[in-house]
């Protein structure tokens, strides 16, 4: 009735709208919008965000389409290409297939395109690895054996207590945000050089990855306010987990 949707053909019922609105008002005082809301809407520059984008995502995933929908929906976007970075394109996948899981023993034909038909076949799910916190799923691809490990953040929020495994993974940075640092392959954390608040500068060793028998620092890109901190010295992480968060005013 406040018109946050635009107005209806025909405008709104009165006295019915005023009767309805009384009591209630806008975040600026009003009690309605006049007109189209949008039109109200400070002006979003296009460019400037197919330009972040195609740093953060690469110049071949970035399309007007993708402008559009960070444009619409950024934090859905975001989500949307962390699930794609994780799992692949699923754009060919049918969709009884991504809202209904496969049970053991069922078959199911993917079709993706000219000379591309698979025949899958779940053949087995292994018990959790609470190490680990993944399953190990076989399948049968055109009757070829494929072995994979998927993680499984069902079974740990299902027990309570976690004592199945870890509670959840860990959240992953935001390739959009400058002040998200993330780290740059799996390993672990085996030294960190700042606590929440903190101010640091630019250029300057926040943490230390161990992996492939080699120490990597990770240092701030820019000077500012440690305003989350979410790893400690042990931790054993994956590519893009989020290690912290800097906030500048510049």
């Amino acid at each position: 009735m406040q018109g946050a949707l635009g107005p209806p053909p025909g405008g709104f019922p009165e006295p019915f709208r005023t009767n309805v609105l009384k009591g209630r008002s806008l975040k600026d005082g009003r009690d309605r919008f006049e007109g189209r809301p949008g039109s109200e809407l400070p002006s979003y520059d296009f460019a400037s965000a197919e330009k972040n984008l195609k740093e953060a995502y690469g110049e071949k995933r970035i399309t007007r389409k993708e402008v559009l929908s960070h444009a619409l929906y950024p934090a859905v976007f975001k989500d949307y290409l962390a699930f794609e970075n994780r799992f692949g394109n699923i754009e060919k996948l049918p969709t009884h297939m991504f809202l209904r899981p496969m049970t053991v023993g069922e078959e199911s034909h993917l079709h993706l395109g000219p000379g591309k038909d698979y025949f899958i076949l779940l053949s087995h799910i292994d018990e959790f690895d609470k190490d680990l916190g993944t399953r190990t799923v076989t399948l049968e691809v055109n009757g070829e054996k494929w072995f994979i490990r998927t993680p499984d953040i069902v079974t740990p929020e299902n027990s309570g207590d976690g004592s199945s495994g870890p509670a959840k993974r860990r959240e992953k940075k935001d390739p959009t945000g400058k002040g998200s640092i993330g780290t740059p392959m799996p390993g672990q954390i085996v030294a960190v050089n700042v606590e929440d608040g903190d101010e640091v500068k630019e250029g300057q060793t926040l943490f230390k990855l161990s992996a492939m028998k080699m120490e990597t620092e990770i240092k701030a890109p820019f000077s500012g306010t440690i305003t989350r901190l979410l790893a400690k010295q042990g931790d054993s992480v994956e590519a893009d987990d989020l290690l912290a968060e800097i906030y500048s005013d510049d």
